[in-house]
């Protein structure tokens, strides 16, 4: 009975895959992929796109700090395309709408050879098979990691992870939105891994998970509890050798386009289930008390990692998925970072009967999170709908609690010469 129903939901996760693989390869405008297209077109063309796009959400909205500034709780910002512009607009590329140039400048380096002198029209296949490739990966890789947990079969292991990662709705939305949510998580997933065998390596996947700097920035806290360097300035010389490349080609300076890429970005902070939501609330968006309650998090965060370094790296990588999604812009595909979270939590539930409770407890919130970041209760204005949302915020609260908790359990333990377990 109970392998008939782990087949069933593993047949219904493959077809909501299937569905989420379709509505990648037709999203077009709505694809993250397609605006990102869009921005190497720019670059092709030498236009710098992080001075256009500020350009123009400046001259729309205002200046986004000092006392004049654009209120975020009032005017909600999504994307560049927003601002005030016609195809006539000094600056714009015939053809194209304002590029989206959210991503640093580091990415443009990334972008150009594999996005950018794509065909339009075979842009979203493309970029859809190679994110499902990247999934194939991520599983594979989180399947092997269940089944030495929980000494379970393979082929058992790599079922049950295939359950618990694709019934999570935010890694479909990667998939239909066109993110490079999944590539982050895979490549800061084995960045990790590398750090003692082999940091270099490391290092370089730290930069490509970098693409989405707020979905990875904290877990290098990973490395700097254990005093490894070298990934750490691995990933800082390349990336810089990666900012000065485009900007070279754009004759601009490299730290003129990282402050235009950062101004632009401060312009679209309507966070989802983050602080940025209560910050935005009370007017301190872009305000010093604003990065004041960044850094505090920071902090905190980073002072729990040290006083429990010894912690396997796993649990540590739970705690700082959460951290990575606290603050600034996320939207619900970003919470594709808490996939491991859940198979950790069911990897404990198997594998540590004393802290089943526990690992359960951060399943149950998993899952109503999960719902709350769904279609069904997501989008709707409807009371009930708005109920189910303030319950995922409180399970996020929740997870918090669980995954700082496992974090110190884990540190105990530990022996003192334990270092990342490969």
């Amino acid at each position: 009975m109970r392998q008939g129903v782990g087949v069933l939901a593993l047949a219904l996760g493959l077809l909501y895959t299937g569905y989420s693989a379709q509505r990648g390869w037709t999203m077009r405008g709505w694809s993250d992929a397609s605006r990102q297209w869009v921005v190497c077109q720019y670059v092709r063309a030498r236009i710098n796109p992080y001075e256009l796009a500020q350009r123009l959400l400046h001259d729309t909205f205002g200046p986004v700090t000092g006392s004049d500034r654009v209120r975020l709780k009032e005017q909600r910002i999504y994307s560049i395309s927003s601002a005030d512009w016609t195809p006539d607009t000094p600056g714009m590329l015939p053809g194209q709408p304002p590029p989206e140039a959210t991503y640093p400048p580091s990415t443009m380096s990334m972008l150009m050879p594999t996005l950018g002198f794509l065909p339009e029209w075979l842009l979203l296949p493309v970029y859809t098979s190679a994110n499902l490739a990247v999934l194939l990966l991520l599983l594979w890789q989180l399947g092997n990691w269940f089944q030495t947990e929980t000494r379970w079969p393979r082929a058992a292991a790599g079922g049950a992870v295939a359950v618990v990662c694709l019934w999570w709705p935010p890694l479909q939305y990667v998939i239909q939105n066109g993110q490079a949510g999944l590539v982050s998580l895979l490549c800061a997933w084995l960045a990790v891994r590398e750090i003692e065998r082999r940091p270099v390596v490391a290092g370089w996947l730290f930069l490509a998970a970098l693409i989405k700097p707020s979905l990875v920035l904290l877990f290098f806290f990973i490395p700097l509890i254990r005093w490894k360097w070298v990934p750490i300035w691995t990933a800082f010389v390349a990336g810089l050798v990666l900012t000065i490349l485009p900007a070279i080609w754009l004759w601009e300076w490299p730290w003129v386009l990282i402050g235009q890429w950062m101004d632009l970005c401060r312009y679209v902070l309507q966070g989802a289930f983050t602080i940025q939501e209560v910050l935005n609330a009370l007017g301190w968006e872009n305000t010093a008390q604003a990065m004041a309650v960044v850094l505090g998090i920071w902090v905190l965060v980073g002072l729990w990692c040290w006083r429990y370094r010894r912690a396997r790296w796993e649990a540590h990588f739970v705690l700082l998925s959460l951290a990575n999604l606290a603050w600034t812009y996320h939207e619900r595909h970003d919470f594709v970072l808490l996939a491991f979270a859940l198979v950790w939590f069911a990897s404990q539930a198997v594998a540590s009967p004393r802290h089943r409770g526990w690992a359960v407890g951060g399943l149950v919130l998993g899952t109503v999170l999960g719902l709350a970041l769904s279609d069904p209760f997501y989008i709707p204005d409807a009371p009930w709908a708005h109920a189910v949302r303030w319950a995922g915020r409180l399970a996020l609260v929740g997870l918090w609690a669980v995954a700082a908790r496992e974090v110190r359990r884990s540190h105990a333990d530990q022996a003192p010469s334990v270092g990342i377990a490969q």
